[in-house]
């Protein structure tokens, strides 16, 4: 009986201990929980529209036909050559932005309609302009879209160029394929020639968002 005591009294102390120790380290802790939980109250959301910094249009050239292969698609590659370049520019807020969020803008969001490319386009316009602005570097881009002989940018292989006159995937695309005597979308020359439209789209836009801010 007395062993027994003693034991229920050790395991007593034992836990005692423990909620001791483990009051010690929440008291320790509570300061720099404190101090976290004052900065998230104190983070306020960036004010609209957020400040665009001039980027370089023969570099988002690049990066956005890089990013149709290495990101997925011309949607999220021209988001990348926008939208992740001022992030690793500038920072906060646009390294918030999730790039594979615009996957979902691929192919004419999956039914042949908005070119992927000028959906990433509009969205990074609407990122750092005004409604009023972001509408009037819209429709200059799509003007440029659909009478420009595309693909510019031709780092791989050598392609015939078209004019889509459409903003659409489907007429964009097809126009091309029918031009190129190609009749599947997964022919390479098809792939290098949207990675390519990725590419002039990017460079177009950041033109026109650097003329736009005289930068």
């Amino acid at each position: 009986m007395k062993m027994e005591k003693f034991q229920t009294r050790r395991e007593f102390l034992k836990s005692t201990g423990k909620l001791v120790a483990g009051v010690a380290v929440a008291s320790a802790l509570n300061p720099v929980m404190d101090v976290l939980a004052e900065k998230n109250e104190s983070v306020a959301a960036p004010a609209y529209p957020w400040t665009y910094s001039k980027l370089d249009p023969s570099a988002a050239q690049e990066r956005g036909y890089r990013g149709y292969y290495e990101k997925g698609g011309c949607a999220r590659g021209v988001a990348d050559a926008i939208i992740g370049q001022l992030a690793d520019n500038v920072g906060y807020p646009f390294n918030q932005i999730p790039i594979d969020m615009y996957a979902i803008g691929a192919t004419g969001y999956g039914i042949g309609s908005l070119c992927g490319s000028l959906a990433g386009a509009v969205n990074a316009i609407g990122l750092v302009c005004g409604p009023e602005d972001a509408a009037k570097i819209r429709d200059e881009l799509f003007a440029w879209y659909r009478k420009a002989e595309l693909p510019i940018y031709q780092p791989k292989l050598e392609s015939i160029q078209t004019v889509a006159k459409s903003v659409n995937c489907d007429e964009s695309v097809t126009t091309y394929m029918k031009a190129a005597g190609i009749d599947t979308m997964k022919d390479e020359r098809r792939k290098e020639r949207c990675a390519g439209v990725t590419g002039d789209v990017a460079k177009k836009t950041v033109e026109l968002l650097n003329a736009h801010f005289n930068l």
